[in-house]
């Protein structure tokens, strides 16, 4: 189930981070007066892929504990 879901969530995190949406391209808009909304995308997309990576580093880890505990 886990896979699964593993599986989903890194699909999404690819296409939003290669497909090119509308507001990355063109003339950029800046957030508070000095940061490009583009920047902002880029950043908020890195903290959430990190958060993914250490779930599923958590993850891993928990399965390999249960494991090892059956044996």
């Amino acid at each position: 189930m886990k896979h699964k879901l593993i599986g989903t969530i890194f699909a999404v995190l690819f296409l939003l981070a290669f497909l090119p949406l509308p507001f990355t391209e063109g003339e950029q808009t800046m957030l508070f007066g000095w940061l490009p909304a583009t920047l902002a995308y880029w950043w908020v997309l890195m903290v959430v892929n990190l958060v993914f990576v250490l779930w599923v580093c958590k993850s891993f880890v928990k399965h390999a504990n249960e494991e090892e505990e059956k044996e």
